[in-house]
């Protein structure tokens, strides 16, 4: 387990000093060569998808599940994720396509981003309550706390469930998730007590308007109307596109837990309790509860979903994609110069460390973070990023 140093708060305040000008050179650089590069990456997505539906002609087959299976990684997590980030939107020439109010909406969501989870709802549960909250009690993000009643339990039932969730991931956790979200934003919006921010429970999936309009439509689509275009060919290959979908979509479940979740999981990485008094902190949270995976190009950073630049992300959600790999050398360069723990592990490792945490007996380390007022505890404030227990 890393052992955390102690930082001031004299300390935190010029790292976060420091971050603000890069972030403020780095958005010089913003403009149409970041879209193209996300078109690019969008009809490779698309691309993969066709071809893979093109194969199913062939009946049940790998090749056909891995394709579906990595464009619809490809549109959630790489497209999806960033657009509604508004990491596009003050681009010139962007349009509805690349606009975080546009993009999935209305009819826009038969074609940038048809899946389980509506767009609202995703901005609802992933870009406030998880991004804002990293690490904390309102997180709803943090799989080993949801998972912490498993820890009585046998090992095997432990894996079993791990496992099971990995392979269901969007639609018996994301999905409830995000329209939970949404409806506790409505809650506060009307003045009533919210709901707690725990991210599923079973009446989740049980939720009439989120089963028709985002479950229902859904499954329609692709493991029936998708299927039934290929009965001109025979009710083999229909048969073999039902299955090529199907398993798919336990493809895209595995993959994408298997770059995503690992980034915030592990008894190494802290959690937090309370919300961050002060905007120093909240920064220091992003770095200290995320982690990086090591990248070897631009094929390894689309397979991992730009998991590999998370703590860059988790500091500036509204970058596009193309600037994360030109600016992390000089976050963890900055990390290194200030003694700010940088994280930067293979993603091997990192899903040994989640399951590590999930499964096994030991919980994550509790950080508490610094307190601005000098002369509560000691002298120089330094409530140190160190272990509580």
């Amino acid at each position: 387990m890393d052992c955390m140093p102690e930082i001031s708060s004299t300390q935190a305040a010029g790292f976060v000093r420091e971050l603000e000008t890069i972030r403020a050179r780095v958005e010089l650089g913003n403009g149409e060569a970041d879209l193209r590069h996300i078109r690019r990456i969008s009809w490779v997505g698309r691309g993969l998808s066709a071809v893979g539906y093109g194969l199913c002609v062939l009946g049940a087959n790998p090749l056909s599940i891995l394709l579906v299976g990595l464009g619809r990684f490809t549109r959630w997590v790489l497209v999806a994720h960033t657009v509604l980030h508004r990491a596009y939107d003050t681009i010139d020439g962007a349009g509805p396509a690349w606009h975080s109010r546009s993009f999935a909406r209305g009819r826009r969501r038969w074609w940038d981003w048809f899946d389980w989870i509506q767009a609202d709802d995703w901005q609802a549960q992933h870009n406030v309550d998880h991004h804002r909250y990293v690490g904390d009690e309102r997180d709803p993000d943090r799989l080993a706390e949801n998972l912490r009643w498993m820890k009585d339990r046998p090992k095997w039932f432990r894996v079993t469930v791990l496992l099971l969730l990995a392979a269901t991931w969007k639609w018996t956790y994301y999905g409830p998730a995000t329209r939970r979200a949404t409806l506790r934003r409505a809650s506060r919006g009307a003045g009533q007590e919210a709901e707690s921010a725990s991210g599923w429970s079973p009446s989740s999936l049980l939720d009439r308007e989120m089963l028709v309009r985002s479950y229902l439509p859904y499954a329609l689509v692709h493991f029936v109307v998708i299927p039934c275009a290929f009965l001109p060919f025979g009710w083999r290959c229909a048969l073999g596109a039902l299955v090529n979908s199907l398993l798919a979509e336990v493809l895209v479940n595995l993959h994408a837990f298997a770059v995503v979740a690992p980034t915030h999981t592990g008894v190494d990485i802290p959690i937090f309790h309370g919300k961050a008094k002060t905007r120093d902190e909240y920064f220091m949270r992003q770095v200290l509860g995320s982690v990086n995976y090591r990248s070897e190009g631009p094929i390894s950073d689309f397979l991992q979903g730009y998991m590999g630049y998370q703590i860059e992300h988790h500091l500036w959600p509204d970058l596009p994609l193309r600037q994360y790999p030109r600016v992390r050398r000089e976050v963890e360069a900055l990390c290194a110069k200030h003694g700010v723990p940088y994280r930067r592990h293979s993603v091997w490792r990192r899903i040994r460390e989640m399951t590590h945490a999930v499964v096994g007996d030991e919980t994550a380390t509790t950080a508490r973070l610094w307190s601005r007022e000098v002369g509560a505890g000691q002298p120089d404030g330094r409530h140190a990023i160190s272990q509580a227990g």
